[in-house]
C-alpha cells in the first residue's frame, strides 16, 4: 500500500471527463523553482568570496538552465491545444521534473564538495527545503516527486561520501523515509478529497435528476389538472387560468381579446335519443373542430362544462370574432356524428361572442358572452349573437 501510493503517476489522471488540468497547472508553475534558485545562488556567495568562481559558474549555469527549462515548459503548457490529452502533458512534466532533480542534485553536490563546513550545512539546509517543498506537492504527482527526491539525495550522498561524511547516508535515508511517509499521508488525504468530491458530484447529479423528474411530474400533473379527459381540451380550470393570463396581456400590450361561448343545441335530447356514447362522440368531434380552427392563431379552446365550450381569441383574430363564430357554426352544421344505427346525425350550436374592454374583468366578460349565448338560443338556436339586445336597439335608432 505504501509503495503503491508513491508509485501513482497522478491522482485523477485517468479521469477523461474531468482531467486534472489544475494539478498540472500547479506542477508547471515556475515560482517554487525561482525561489529555490535564489536560495542556491545565496549559498554560492561564500564559495564565490573564497575564490571558487569556477564552481559557482557551473552552479549558476545549472540553476539558469533549470529555471529556463521550467519557464519554457510552463509557457507551452499555458498555450497548449484544447484537444491535447492530459496524459501527454503529464509525460512531459515527468521528463522535465526528472531533469530538474538532476540539475538541483548536481548544483547542491557541486556546492557541497570541497566547501567549508558552514557552507555544507547551508547547502544541506537548502536541499532539505527544496525536498520538503517537493514533498508538500506530492499528492499532485507522487511518482515524479519521489523520483526527484531520490535523485537529489543520490547526488548529495555521493558528494558527502567523497568528502568522507559516511554518516550522511543513514541520515539521508531516514530523511527520505520521513518524506515518503509524509507524502503517503498527503496522498491519502487527497484521495479522500477526490472521493468526497466524486460522491458530492454524484449526489448533486442525482439531486438535479430528481428535481428534473419532479418538475416534469409536476408539469404533467398541472396539465392533467387543467385538461378535460374526454375531449383533450382545457377544462374549466384551464380556461380560467388562460383568461386570467390573457386579460392583463390585453391591458398591458393592447392586444384585443374576444370570448366565444358555444353550446350544443338540444344536447340532452341528443343524448336521450342516440345514447351517451354518441353524445361523447359529438363532444369529441366538436373539440377536434375547435382545435383545427384555432391552429396557427393566438387562441385557446376549452370545455367550459357539459356540452358548453369556450374559445379565447387574442390579437387580430379578436376583431374577426363574429366571422370566426359564424364559420364555426356553419362547419358544425355540416358535421355528421356516428350513431349506433349507423345512419349518423347532424347537430347545431349556438354561440355568444363578447369582446373585452380595457376595464373588463373575468366575470363581466364571461357574463357578456353568456348573455349573448342565451340570446342566440332565444333567437331560435343555430345562431351567433355578438351584442346585447339594448345595443342592437341603440344601433337601430
Amino acid at each position: 500500500m505504501f509503495l503503491r501510493k508513491l508509485a501513482m503517476p497522478m491522482i485523477g489522471a485517468d479521469n477523461e471527463t474531468d482531467p486534472p488540468w489544475d494539478h498540472l497547472r500547479t506542477l508547471f508553475s515556475t515560482t517554487p523553482h525561482v525561489v529555490a534558485a535564489i536560495a542556491i545562488l545565496s549559498a554560492s556567495i561564500q564559495p564565490y568570496t573564497a575564490g571558487e568562481t569556477a564552481k559557482v559558474a557551473v552552479v549558476m549555469a545549472l540553476v539558469l538552465l533549470q529555471v529556463t527549462m521550467r519557464a519554457t515548459g510552463d509557457y507551452f503548457f499555458r498555450r497548449r491545444s484544447p484537444s491535447d490529452p492530459v496524459k501527454l502533458w503529464f509525460r512531459r512534466f515527468a521528463v522535465i521534473s526528472l531533469l530538474s532533480g538532476v540539475a538541483w542534485g548536481l548544483a547542491l553536490a557541486i556546492l557541497y564538495t570541497g566547501s567549508r563546513p558552514d557552507t555544507q550545512v547551508i547547502v544541506l539546509a537548502i536541499g532539505c527545503g527544496i525536498l520538503q517543498s517537493s514533498a508538500a506537492r506530492a499528492y499532485l504527482a507522487p511518482r515524479s516527486t519521489f523520483l526527484v527526491i531520490l535523485t537529489v539525495m543520490t547526488f548529495v550522498n555521493i558528494a558527502a561520501i567523497r568528502e568522507g561524511n559516511w554518516i550522511m547516508v543513514p541520515i539521508c535515508a531516514a530523511y527520505v523515509g520521513f518524506l515518503a511517509s509524509y507524502m503517503v499521508r498527503l496522498i491519502a488525504m487527497d484521495e479522500k478529497r477526490v472521493e468526497a468530491e466524486r460522491k458530492t458530484r454524484v449526489l448533486v447529479e442525482a439531486l438535479a435528476d430528481s428535481n428534473e423528474r419532479l418538475t416534469r411530474a409536476n408539469e404533467q400533473l398541472r396539465r392533467h389538472a387543467r385538461t378535460d379527459a374526454l375531449t383533450g381540451l382545457d377544462n374549466r380550470r384551464g380556461f380560467d387560468e388562460e383568461l386570467r393570463r390573457r386579460l392583463p396581456l390585453m391591458r398591458d400590450s393592447g392586444r384585443p381579446l374576444a370570448l366565444l361561448l358555444i353550446d350544443v343545441d338540444h344536447f340532452k335530447h341528443f343524448n336521450d335519443t342516440h345514447g351517451h356514447q354518441a353524445g361523447d362522440r359529438c363532444l369529441q368531434d366538436l373539440a377536434e373542430l375547435l382545435q383545427t380552427n384555432i391552429a396557427g392563431v393566438d387562441a385557446a379552446a376549452a370545455r367550459y362544462g357539459g356540452e358548453e365550450f369556450a374559445v379565447l381569441l387574442q390579437g387580430p383574430e379578436a376583431y374577426q370574432a363574429t366571422a370566426f363564430a359564424e364559420t364555426l357554426r356553419k362547419q358544425v352544421a355540416h358535421l355528421r356524428v356516428p350513431t349506433d344505427d349507423g345512419q349518423g346525425t347532424g347537430l347545431t350550436v349556438s354561440i355568444g361572442v363578447a369582446r373585452a374592454t380595457p376595464h373588463e374583468d373575468e366575470l363581466s366578460l364571461v357574463a357578456a358572452a353568456d348573455r349573448r349565448l342565451y340570446q342566440a338560443k332565444a333567437n331560435g338556436r343555430d345562431k351567433v349573437c355578438d351584442s346585447d339586445e339594448e345595443e342592437r336597439l341603440l344601433r337601430s335608432l
